[in-house]
């Protein structure tokens, strides 16, 4: 399937929202576009953490010399055709923003070589502006090479952290994926020093590699649902490695559901699969969070399979009602009748709803209208009800930019849940 631009009434069912807010973000898009494309070794390296440079190389099919200069367009995918697809998910990646997002907000240089093609071709872009194509001698396969991410947004550039923590996200984001995809060699380098080399392996090796022996292995089929798991007993902490049709994912209930299966301290690598159908990627735009057709029917199948590892489970936090997806968050309140609080995932927003509705009226408004934006918004210090919140929230959704106000004030701020946990010595 060659690259087009998907038609707005699909763009329209994908989750809206940012694609890219870390480096780790720009490596999970690149690494997904890799394996989609058959690549059975993949090569990362960073420096500073992924700020001044990351590059992904693989021997994948490559893009077509046709379709090159496509892949920055917004809405461009070789993955998906019509609505339908989305819920018939094969690939990892569909969202067609992910090269468009990326060339945006940094300094882009793409070299293909398609399969068929004796030579590849080149592109190179700066802010999502094309500078140049060229022909390229290179092995068959893909490389891209993303440097100065946000250098054109300062102000979310200052949002990121230290370089030890912005590469760590990445180790981790790539020993899931080396998990996911065992027969597939990863290298992983960061200024210049070798952090993760692992060649192709099976899975139960894989796992191995990374966790060492030592588990147990456990393996299940019910109804529609196939399980394969592998649990390290008497662990310091417990850590869930949860993987969904071969996709990394995250589901609060799922977590919950294996602390009290198989125990807090327990290390364990979970393998579920399902019909495409059965499951909907598309709840946030990373695709990291999933929802389940029937959730509680799957946990009631897999409880099955897993019970002689562990007690009996009390489900009856399954049976509440499931959170809305309208708008992606969860609002939790207002601080001070100026902030407004609300959960997405596994981050907690705090936006300035001030500069949130002066943001919503300035892209109304348009060009030259920064003064009186200001002057019409929504003010600090005014009580909102959760209605109006909510509204404001979704409307940020659909922000041609939704990180700063007019005058290049952040219009939130962002904390990981899993840091408030950590800070309160939970395991989250």
């Amino acid at each position: 399937m060659f690259v087009k631009i998907l038609p707005p009434q699909v763009r329209s069912r994908i989750a809206a929202g940012e694609v890219i807010g870390y480096p780790a973000d720009v490596v999970k898009e690149l690494v997904e576009n890799s394996l989609d494309a058959g690549a059975t070794r993949i090569e990362v390296e960073v420096s500073g953490g992924g700020k001044r440079l990351i590059l992904v190389r693989d021997n994948g099919t490559g893009i077509h010399p046709e379709d090159v200069e496509k892949v920055i367009l917004e809405g461009a995918t070789s993955k998906i055709e019509s609505e339908s697809d989305l819920l018939n998910l094969t690939s990892y990646g569909f969202r067609g923003e992910a090269l468009y997002s990326i060339s945006s907000v940094s300094r882009l240089r793409i070299r293909s070589r398609y399969y068929q093609e004796k030579e590849g071709r080149q592109i190179e872009v700066e802010g999502g502006r094309l500078l140049s194509v060229r022909r390229a001698g290179m092995p068959v396969g893909t490389e891209v090479e993303v440097r100065d991410l946000f250098y054109n947004l300062p102000v979310r550039r200052k949002f990121l952290r230290r370089e030890d923590t912005e590469r760590n996200r990445i180790r981790d984001l790539l020993r899931a994926y080396a998990l996911a995809c065992p027969g597939v060699s990863f290298s992983f380098f960061s200024s210049g020093r070798e952090i993760l080399s692992l060649t192709g392996a099976q899975e139960e090796e894989r796992v191995a590699q990374l966790l060492g022996e030592g588990y147990e292995r456990i393996v299940g089929e019910r109804d529609l649902l196939r399980v394969r798991a592998y649990v390290f007993r008497n662990a310091r902490q417990g850590v869930f490695y949860i993987f969904v049709n071969r996709r990394p994912v995250r589901n609060r209930n799922l977590k919950e559901f294996l602390r009290k299966v198989l125990g807090y301290r327990t290390v364990a690598v979970l393998f579920l699969e399902l019909p495409p159908y059965a499951v909907d990627f598309n709840v946030h735009p990373t695709k990291r969070e999933v929802r389940f057709l029937k959730e509680k029917r799957v946990l009631s199948l897999l409880r099955e399979i897993l019970k002689g590892s562990g007690g009996d489970l009390d489900i009856d936090f399954l049976s509440q009602e499931a959170p809305t997806y309208r708008t992606g968050f969860r609002v939790v309140g207002q601080i001070e009748e100026t902030i407004i609080v609300a959960q997405r995932g596994d981050y907690l927003y705090f936006f300035d709803q001030h500069l949130l509705a002066e943001r919503i009226r300035y892209e109304e408004l348009g060009e030259g209208s920064e003064d009186v934006a200001c002057r019409t918004a929504l003010r600090a210090g005014e009580p909102l009800d959760r209605e109006r919140m909510e509204e404001l929230l979704r409307r940020w959704g659909d922000l041609e930019n939704p990180h700063v106000c007019p005058h290049g004030r952040p219009l939130y701020y962002r904390i990981p849940l899993k840091e408030i946990y950590e800070r309160l010595g939970r395991n989250f």
